[in-house]
C-alpha cells in the first residue's frame, strides 16, 4: 500500500485526492447523523490543505459525499477543499480558516429538477410505512434518502421501502438508486458520483488522481476515472474500502486497491500528506514551510 502511495506522490504534475465520507473518511454507525471522521484523517487531510492552499499547482483535495455540502464540510471541518454533496448536485470551496457553517454551496448547472418533489415522496413513504422507528428519512432536496440500518431486519425493511416506492409511483423528474442500507430518490438523470467526477476532472484537469470510496455511488466515481485512465489523459489510484459483508461488488470490481477500514483510509491520506509536505517544504524552503505550519 505505502509503495502505491509513494508512486502516487511522485507523479509530475497536478494530483487530485477526492474520497468519500460515510464508510471512507468515518465508519458506518447505525444513526447517519452520529457519523463522527477518523481523527486521524482530519489531522492528514489538514496537512494536505496546506499543501494545496500553498501549491495549487500541485494538489488540489476533494470530498463527494452523499450527503448535503454543508452537512460533510461540518462533520470534515477542514478548509482548502472542495465540498460536492448530494453525489455532486450541490459545491462549494471552504477557504482555509473558515467556518463549515458559511460554507458558500451552489447547485450544479444544467441538472433540471422538480422543486420540493422528493420532499413529498419522503413524506408519503414515511406516511405509508406507519412512520417506523427504524426509518431516518434524510431530506437533502433535491433528494431524499431512506435510511433503515436500524431496522430489526435490514433485509425486511429494505423490501417494504422499495414496495412502497413502487405502490406509490415515482414521479418521472425522480429515480431511485440503493446503496449501503440506504434508498435513495433523485431527479431522473442528475449522473451522481460518476458525471460530478467528470466535471472535477475537467475543472481541475489533474495529472493524476486518488481517489476512495465504499458504495455503490462510488463505484460510478471509480468507472469515471478509469475511463479518463483508459485514454492515456490521467493517471489514477482507486481505492475500495471493503470492511463488511455489505460492500457492493461494483466498488470491489472497479478499485486497483482495497482496504478494510477508514482507518486505512486515513493511514493512506497521512502518507501522501507526508510525503507532499515534504516536498512542499523543500521547495518553499524551511522559513516560509515553518511560518505556514503556524496557519
Amino acid at each position: 500500500m505505502r509503495e502505491r502511495v509513494r508512486t502516487f506522490a511522485a507523479t509530475p504534475g497536478r494530483l487530485l485526492v477526492v474520497s468519500d465520507f460515510d464508510g471512507t473518511l468515518a465508519p458506518i454507525v447505525l444513526d447517519p447523523m452520529g457519523a463522527r471522521i477518523e481523527r486521524a484523517a482530519r489531522v492528514a487531510l489538514r496537512r494536505l490543505a496546506r499543501v494545496s492552499t500553498a501549491t495549487p499547482d500541485r494538489l488540489s483535495l476533494a470530498v463527494l459525499s452523499g450527503r448535503t455540502a454543508r452537512d460533510v464540510a461540518a462533520r470534515v471541518r477542514v478548509g482548502g477543499i472542495r465540498y460536492l454533496g448530494n453525489h455532486g448536485l450541490e459545491q462549494g470551496l471552504l477557504p482555509r480558516g473558515a467556518p463549515a457553517e458559511r460554507l458558500d454551496v451552489v447547485p450544479v448547472a444544467g441538472v433540471a429538477h422538480d422543486p420540493g418533489a422528493a420532499r413529498r415522496v419522503g413524506v408519503a413513504l414515511a406516511a405509508r410505512l406507519g412512520r417506523p422507528a427504524w426509518l431516518f428519512v434524510e431530506d437533502k432536496n433535491p433528494s431524499v434518502a431512506f435510511h433503515f440500518r436500524q431496522a430489526p431486519d435490514p433485509a425486511a425493511a429494505r423490501s417494504s421501502v422499495l414496495a412502497a416506492l413502487s405502490e406509490m409511483g415515482l414521479p418521472e423528474s425522480l429515480e431511485a438508486i440503493e446503496g449501503r442500507q440506504v434508498v435513495e430518490i433523485r431527479p431522473h438523470g442528475a449522473g451522481g458520483k460518476g458525471a460530478a467526477l467528470d466535471r472535477l476532472l475537467s475543472a481541475v484537469r489533474p495529472a493524476a488522481v486518488l481517489a476512495m470510496g465504499d458504495d455503490v455511488s462510488d463505484a460510478e466515481a471509480f468507472r469515471s476515472i478509469a475511463q479518463a485512465r483508459s485514454t492515456g489523459a490521467i493517471d489514477a489510484l482507486i481505492i475500495a474500502v471493503h470492511g463488511a459483508a455489505e460492500t457492493p461488488l461494483e466498488v470491489v470490481e472497479a478499485a486497483d486497491l482495497l482496504i478494510s477500514a477508514p482507518r486505512e483510509a486515513a493511514r493512506i491520506l497521512g502518507e501522501l500528506a507526508r510525503r507532499l509536505a515534504g516536498e512542499s517544504d523543500a521547495m518553499r524552503g524551511p522559513a516560509a514551510a515553518a511560518a505556514e505550519e503556524l496557519i
